[in-house]
């Protein structure tokens, strides 16, 4: 190589492309984290938003318990959460060791201002019942 030759450098300079990344080369890749960080939080919100107004002025029941009065009738004990002031109709179902149905009786829940209400109901059976559990319950007009 001739001394007045122009120098030519490498097709590929790993320092020199460490040094241009670290004078700013990352701002557009940190736009792009923020506008992601940005569409996860949003798209989260929206989630729950629509989470919770999907449950607004639904009718849930949960199994407490049951009591055995005798061999004919089993009482069953569970909660109601439902919107203030609806009135319900509960289906509630007595079962034998084989999970057989052995008895049903539909209850009605008055309409009250609170949200909660525990309900005790018994059921008369045809033969000894083991267990029992609310099958539905619906609002009535």
């Amino acid at each position: 190589m001739s001394p007045d030759a122009p120098e030519t450098q490498p097709a590929w300079d790993p320092e020199r492309e460490e040094a241009e990344h670290e004078a700013g080369g990352g701002r557009g890749q940190r736009r792009w984290w923020l506008l992601g960080g940005g569409f996860v939080v949003v798209a989260t919100a929206l989630t729950i938003w629509f989470g919770l107004s999907s449950t607004e002025g639904a009718v849930t029941s949960t199994d407490i318990g049951f009591e055995r009065n005798g061999e004919r009738e089993i009482v069953m004990i569970f909660d109601v959460t439902r919107p203030p002031g609806t009135a319900l109709s509960c289906t509630v179902t007595a079962m034998d060791d084989q999970y057989g149905r052995v008895g049903t009786k539909e209850q009605a829940v008055p309409a009250s201002e609170e949200r909660t209400t525990r309900v005790r109901v018994a059921v008369r059976t045809t033969t000894t019942a083991v267990t029992a559990t609310v099958k539905d319950c619906a609002a009535v007009d």
